[in-house]
């Protein structure tokens, strides 16, 4: 089996990939464990700081993956110092030992916050990125490092997420989807602040899809890709949500707001469909299905500090 190192691979994303893939492929996960460990048994842990990492810890591996960093704004406009090292500086440097050692597929998660705000046009990989959060600014430095380091020897390849949502063993209600479905359930009304703003929305199951085509692409192939699922406006996805949770029982209303935001970007996947075969399978129902499959949500806390990547930064910086 291919071994494969994958850094901040215990988080919400990563706990679900490694458990997903961990019996087609030897997997290794790095990581600090700050949201607990909800990895199956056959996956070798490594507690510690990805920075710590030197060329001879990666001579065995045939692929990394790269999904640690901060993963959203709140967590970055709180400490943007350790924003820009975790989202740029840490994983330009683990591509750069990865080259070091030989290993010639680097996969990295980017994020769709590159694009800032655009006019509502539908945007490819070469259209012009101009983000104006510090999240986005150093998910678009990171890509930059990368391709400096890309050759015939170093095929790395960084997508471009649209905004995550679904179930994993590590679960977070800070994701629009998820934060939708906890607030009609726990409080009853969900609260759109902008109701005219895109966003690409991905079902969890289609990145890992993503990701898995990544590892078996062929090294030919290599750069950046928007890995995404659909666009929706916030209101259309509001309304969506609040009719799924309204006719499953609960009594849900809906609240729209006029509230400005500066990020509005629907995205392209045209390329990755074309050049990796991907195919997005799972719109936001699918999302809301199979969560309600598989957690209970009648016996629920939604309130636990760990399903939000802010509050437990908090605690543990």
């Amino acid at each position: 089996m291919k071994k494969i190192l994958v850094a901040g691979g215990a988080g919400y994303i990563g706990s679900r990939f490694c458990n997903e893939l961990s019996n087609d492929y030897d997997i290794t996960v790095i990581d600090l464990f700050w949201f607990g460990d909800h990895l199956v048994d056959n996956i070798k842990r490594i507690k510690k700081d990805i920075a710590e990492l030197r060329v001879d810890d990666l001579k065995d591996f045939d692929a990394v993956v790269f999904l640690g960093g901060l993963s959203n704004d709140p967590m970055a406009q709180f400490r943007p110092d350790l924003n820009f090292n975790g989202n740029s500086s840490i994983p330009t440097y683990l591509a750069y030992i990865s080259k070091q050692a030989g290993i010639k597929r680097f996969i990295c998660a980017s994020s769709c916050s590159v694009y800032g705000f655009t006019d509502n046009q539908t945007l490819t990989e070469e259209d012009f990125v101009k983000p104006a959060y510090a999240y986005g600014i150093s998910k678009l430095q990171c890509e930059s490092g990368l391709m400096i380091l890309e050759d015939e020897n170093f095929r790395p390849i960084m997508f471009r997420k649209g905004t995550v949502g679904g179930f994993s063993p590590r679960m977070r209600y800070d994701l629009v989807v998820n934060t939708m479905i906890m607030s009609g359930i726990s409080k009853g009304k969900i609260t759109v602040n902008s109701a005219n703003l895109w966003r690409p929305l991905i079902d969890i199951r289609d990145v890992i899809q993503g990701y898995r085509l990544a590892l078996e692409a062929d090294l030919s192939i290599s750069g950046v890709f928007n890995l995404s699922g659909f666009n929706f406006t916030i209101g259309e996805l509001g309304t969506m949500i609040t009719k799924e949770l309204n006719d499953r029982g609960y009594n849900v209303e809906l609240e729209i707001l006029e509230n400005p935001d500066i990020r509005n970007y629907k995205v392209s996947t045209n390329k990755i469909e074309t050049q990796l075969g991907y195919k997005p399978r799972y719109t936001p129902a699918d999302t809301i299905k199979e969560l309600f499959e598989k957690i209970d949500f009648s016996k629920y806390d939604f309130y636990t500090p760990e399903f939000y990547n802010i509050e437990i930064f908090k605690e543990v910086i």
